[in-house]
């Protein structure tokens, strides 16, 4: 029996790995494109900056370590085309040129999410980059390193926009971050893009929201840009416009998308097509909350849904179920931390939902003990049955609060049970009422009271 895993990173290599420890027999090959089939992306941002030294660190297994555990890994290699009807695979060695035929019983596609093109004119100069891989990461340094740019136009202001915006500054650039969108951080309600900005500011980042980016110029290197009709000095440009599922190779072997445009799969990560499963980025799943479908590109979904497509796969049989997502992340920012679970008071409405917030701000600790911090919570329930929708958190001690809070939506908890909820308390860690707990009171206060 010969399982074939198309993509690496998160959802392939654990699919692959999974697979391997279901089902020892198991012949398991994975088609990579990229140099290292196996790396931690969410830490590619630290490691323009050194926080993280050297590349290697974030290499989570080599060919050579997956090989000890029987799995193939051919890395450089592109899947250009599935043959669900025959369980065949052309497959192009790129560093050699060449085509050759695969087949396959079982079929994993985890071939991710690619970046969107910043599109403007002057995007193929020298100097302007995208981050996904390490080869991404290995380019801007070396960029950095020959070039010594002064000035940094970052354009986006979600987590990777946020996050090169951070580590550019500690490398002693001037950074400018420039979006479309009027405020950073749209997956936050306003309360908290607000407080990001601010902190942003505080730091020497210039901010350009409500800006349009209309093009790069310069001699054969990135010089400046033009934004909304002002020349900008910009000697390195980071474009985190955002991603999207790359599905072509799951389109054209005839896999149904789904309305994300990501692959469509069931509960045990299928997809339309016989013997072949979805996973990661490139995979659609579903919303706890709504019930809805949902594409969520985050690492530890990734990793999730390559467990069950794995098992599944190697089981040949729907042994394992995954449950869906809450879409729960959390990133920092300097010395801010910004965390959120759930939904935002804006999505509960776009998704038909009658919600109401609380927002409160409390102590990281006991207001005696030193050290403490101020930290913002804002809670969304749903009016009438006090159900939590979703909440969100700001400042020293956000990792926690959002664990908690999507550990109680995970639970289906209502507000009321919050409020009584029992948590750990000392005086360095918390006041005496947790945030969450105060948060809920506030709440469901405001659900008791009739809608104005």
């Amino acid at each position: 029996m010969r399982l074939v895993v198309v993509g690496g990173v998160a959802a392939g290599t654990k699919a692959a790995a999974r697979a391997r420890r279901v089902n020892p027999r198991l012949e398991i090959t994975v088609y990579q494109e990229e140099p290292e089939p196996s790396i931690s992306e969410c830490g590619l941002p630290y490691l323009l900056s050194g926080t993280v030294s050297g590349r290697r660190r974030l290499v989570a297994r080599t060919p050579e370590e997956f090989a000890r555990d029987g799995i193939r890994v051919l890395v450089r290699h592109r899947v250009e085309e599935v043959r669900p009807e025959e369980g065949r695979l052309l497959v192009r060695d790129l560093a050699a040129g060449s085509v050759f035929e695969d087949r396959y019983d079982r079929l994993v596609l985890a071939t991710g999410a690619r970046a969107v093109p910043l599109g403007v004119p002057g995007s193929g100069l020298e100097g302007v980059f995208n981050l996904r891989f390490l080869t991404d990461a290995d380019r801007i340094l070396d960029h950095i390193r020959r070039h010594r740019p002064r000035r940094a136009l970052v354009v986006g202001g979600g987590y990777v926009g946020l996050e090169v915006a951070e580590n550019l500054r500690l490398l002693g650039m001037e950074v400018v971050l420039a979006q479309r969108p009027r405020r950073v951080a749209t997956a936050y309600d306003p309360e908290i893009s607000r407080r990001i900005e601010e902190h942003l500011r505080e730091r020497g980042v210039e901010l350009r929201t409500g800006a349009e980016v209309e093009e790069l110029r310069g001699d054969g290197r990135v010089r400046e840009a033009r934004i909304s009709g002002e020349a900008v000095e910009a000697g390195l440009v980071v474009a985190g416009v955002g991603i999207e599922p790359e599905v072509d190779l799951a389109r054209r072997a005839g896999a149904r998308i789904g309305t994300t445009g990501a692959v469509w799969t069931d509960r045990h990560q299928r997809t339309s097509l016989p013997e072949v499963w979805a996973a990661g980025d490139c995979a659609q799943t579903r919303n706890r909350i709504t019930g809805g479908p949902a594409w969520v590109p985050l690492g530890d979904t990734a990793n999730q849904t390559g467990r069950v497509a794995g098992t599944n796969a190697a089981l040949g049989e729907d042994a394992e179920e995954f449950p869906g997502v809450l879409g729960t992340g959390i990133f920092k920012v300097f010395d801010l931390a910004a965390g959120k679970t759930g939904l935002s008071e804006a999505e509960a409405a776009g998704a038909g939902l009658e919600a109401v917030a609380a927002t409160i701000e409390s102590r990281s600790r006991a207001g005696y003990y030193p050290g403490a911090g101020r930290v913002l919570l804002k809670l969304v329930a749903e009016r009438g049955s006090g159900r939590l929708l979703g909440a969100q958190a700001l400042g020293p001690g956000a990792d926690k609060l959002t664990d908690v809070c999507a550990t109680a939506l995970w639970g289906g908890l209502s507000c009321s049970d919050l409020i009584n909820v029992d948590l750990a308390y000392a005086p360095p860690y918390g006041p005496v009422l947790s945030p969450v707990i105060q948060a809920a009171t506030v709440l469901q206060r405001r659900l008791s009271q009739p809608p104005k």
